[in-house]
């Protein structure tokens, strides 16, 4: 009898992939609801679950970073996030106000805010598979940011942050966060 322990299923495809320009220039054609959270996680490697947990409290405008304690760990790490990013978040809301509302989870036990995350990041994810099915593209997960963040930060050779890649035009041309 095998007593190997049951191993999740392997899915053909890959979801978690790295996203292509035509991929990036179908998601930030235009402004959607999830644009700043898109734009979050591709510019500084977020994992989705992380970015949905951040608050105002988290953003460090003088240094230009986000802070933040990894959900999977609870490590604290920070992030450096180029200036035009953060300008679109405003200084001076409540401190524990959330950047997502719509993601945000507030429950203490961590094991019920990881099932409650789960559960709030299916729109963004619907979402980025809509834009990605309207244009043709094949469906990628939220963590094909990520993916996406490590391979430009890897094929960079520089160490640099998110932030001097972004000058340097490495990441796509400028994300241009639209103002109401």
């Amino acid at each position: 009898m095998d007593n190997t322990p049951d191993l999740p299923r392997i899915i053909e495809g890959t979801l978690h992939r790295l996203l292509q320009p035509e991929d990036l220039a179908a998601i930030f054609r235009y402004d959607h609801a999830w644009y700043r959270y898109y734009s979050l996680l591709l510019t500084t490697g977020i994992w989705p679950g992380d970015g949905a947990m951040l608050t105002y409290n988290n953003i460090s405008w003088e240094r230009s970073v986000i802070g933040h304690f990894r959900q999977t760990n609870n490590k604290y790490e920070e992030v450096a996030v180029p200036l035009q990013l953060l300008e679109d978040y405003p200084q001076g809301p409540p401190p524990k106000t959330p950047l997502f509302p719509d993601l945000f989870s507030d429950i203490e036990e961590q094991e019920y805010r990881l099932e409650q995350l789960s559960e709030r990041l299916g729109p963004p994810s619907d979402y980025l598979e809509s834009i990605l099915s309207a244009a043709g593209r094949p469906v990628a997960s939220l963590v094909a940011f990520r993916v996406t963040y490590d391979h430009i930060i890897r094929d960079s050779h520089a160490g640099s942050g998110p932030a001097e890649l972004q000058l340097k035009g490495i990441l796509p041309e400028k994300i241009k966060i639209p103002r109401s």
